[in-house]
Order: C-alpha cells, then structure tokens, then sequence
C-alpha cells in the first residue's frame, strides 16, 4: 500500500494548494457540456447527415472518446471532485456521466474506493485488471484484454457489481471479497434503463436507423472503450522488472507526456497524473499539472509515485519484458 509516513514541513506548499483546490462550476459545465457532450453529439450528427462507411468510423471513434472523457468526470464525481455542492455533483456524475456510458455509479464508487484504499495489496478489487501475473506472456497479454472485450467487463460492471456485490455496510477489515454497495430501494443499475431508453431513441429519430444504438453507443462501451479503458489502467499500476524501489513500485504511477491522441482516447482531462490523483482525490483535475510540479519539488511526495515517460514507452517496455520473459511471472510480491 501507499507509505502513509508523514511528510516533512517543506511539504506546507503542497497542502496549502490542496486545500484550495476547490471544483469549479463554470469549468465543470464547460467539460461536460462541451468537450463532452457536445463533441460526441458532433461526431454523431456528422454521421446522421452524411452516412457512410467514413463517417460511421469517424463518429464511431469520437463517441468512444467522448464516452471516455464523460466517464472521467464521472470518476471525478464520486470523489466529490466535479461540482461543489454535492447533491449536485452525485447527480449529474450519475446521469449525465456513469449512466449513459453504462457505468453504476455508486457500485463502482464502492469499488473504486476500495481500490483507492487497498492499492497494492491483494485485497484491491481491482487487482487482477493490473497485476502481472497472468500477463507475463505475449498471448496471456492479449488474451487478458480478449476477454475483458469479449464479455469480461460486461460481466464485471453489470452483473457482479450490478447484482451481485453484497447490500450493506462494509466491515472494518474489508477487502475485495468485502466491497458492498448500500442500496435504498431498487437496485441502481434499473437507472440505466431509462437513460439507455432515451439514447436509443435520439439515435433512432435522428438518423432514422434502430440498430445506430447498438453499433454506435452499445458498440464503443463494450469494445474499444473498454480495451481504452483498461489499458490505461494497467499503465497506471503496472510494473516493470527495472522499476527500482518506491515510486512505481508500489503500483502508482504518473504519464508524463501525452500525445493529442493519448488526451483524445486514453488520458482526457488530465488522467495522466494519476500519482497525484491517487494521493489527493479531492482535488479537480485542472489542478493536477500544477499539483504534480509542486509535489515534484518535495522529497517525500516525489518518492510516493513513479515516472513513466509515456503510455507507448511503458508498453513497449513491458511487450519487450514478456516476450523476454515469457512463461514465466513476471513480478512477484
């Protein structure tokens, strides 16, 4: 897990910015509103008034980018990190951004806070979606994300955390076999079915074609957005052999050069500084590049997270380690 040592007094910058690094309105309207809503309504109205092969590819893509960069704001909503008010920022998070891209809201925030708390230990409920262990090969890689395509995400978001997570109050000691969702009343995940209902007929009115739902909403969920998804997630935790120790070692991880295909498909909104996040939550993401340079000027912060150069240098690195490596764990505990 995260060293929780306390940081020395030369950290007083760092915690004075974290306190005033509030979510702002305006900004988080602007994000929502127009980098995500509305350049995925762009994409779709491109294919609606010209339809062909070229387009349906180019709105196909653009959805699935949008949809990434709305389930980042999600993400940043069940920190309490999108709106101030928090009535407001659940609400929105819920409707606006989990909802619609098919993500439960709140059982993914029990989940994911548990990942927040258990990071690096084998009781994270997100452990097998970054640890090494069965991707140490070629084919075990390939075959990870395979299944997560072809059926495991879809298993994992709606079924397990949709029905089968345990209604209740975690216990003290919990762990990833403990991770429960409080519920009042029906289950969350019947919320998707009439934001599904709404986007399936939008589509259908707009392009007069019932099956645009499930190629151009459905299909951007369930495959390229959830191989988008996971990729970066294994970026964010994974290790490499060569890692020394602290700093990546313990599975938290910053990207620090982003190409504009990288902020388009696998770091909108500042996703890359994930080192950050994982250590100040809170803390919205227009803040993090700013955040990162101060904590890289304190010893003590600087050691809590590692450095990757870049989302394809990582993956390059770790393709090169498993085709070296290959049938054979590649890191242990």
């Amino acid at each position: 897990m995260l060293n929780v040592a306390e940081p020395n007094s030369s950290s007083d910058a760092v915690q004075d910015f974290v306190r005033k690094a509030k979510p702002k309105v305006g900004r988080a309207l602007v994000d929502l509103i127009f980098w995500s809503w509305g350049m995925l309504a762009l994409g779709v109205a491109v294919y609606a008034a010209w339809p062909n092969p070229f387009t349906f590819a180019f709105a196909f893509l653009v959805v699935t980018s949008r949809m990434g960069a709305a389930l980042a704001l999600g993400h940043e909503a069940q920190h309490s990190a999108f709106l101030p008010n928090k009535k407001w920022n659940d609400l929105i998070g819920a409707w606006l951004c989990a909802y619609p891209m098919g993500s439960i809201f709140g059982s993914s925030r029990a989940v994911h806070m548990a990942h927040h708390k258990l990071l690096n230990t084998s009781e994270d409920p997100d452990r097998g979606f970054h640890w090494e262990d069965d991707k140490s090969t070629p084919r075990q890689f390939v075959l990870h994300f395979a299944r997560l395509v072809f059926g495991g995400q879809l298993w994992t978001s709606i079924v397990v955390n949709g029905f089968l997570r345990p209604l209740g109050k975690a216990p003290a000691s919990s762990g990833a076999s403990a991770v429960v969702v409080s519920r009042r009343g029906h289950p969350e995940i019947l919320n998707l079915v009439p934001v599904q209902a709404v986007i399936f007929s939008i589509l259908w009115l707009v392009s007069g074609q019932w099956w645009l739902y499930f190629a151009l909403w459905l299909g951007p969920i369930f495959t390229l957005g959830t191989f988008l998804g996971f990729l970066r997630g294994f970026v964010d935790h994974a290790k490499l052999v060569t890692d020394e120790e602290g700093g990546a070692r313990e599975r938290l991880c910053t990207v620090l050069h982003v190409s504009l295909l990288d902020r388009l498909f696998l770091a909108s909104f500042d996703f890359n500084y994930h080192g950050e996040h994982h250590m100040f939550p809170s803390v919205p993401h227009y803040y993090l590049p700013e955040l990162h340079k101060l904590m890289q000027k304190d010893k003590f912060y600087r050691s809590q997270y590692g450095l990757r150069e870049s989302y394809g240098k990582f993956l390059s690195d770790y393709w090169r380690q498993i085709s070296r490596t290959a049938g054979s764990v590649v890191v242990d505990l």
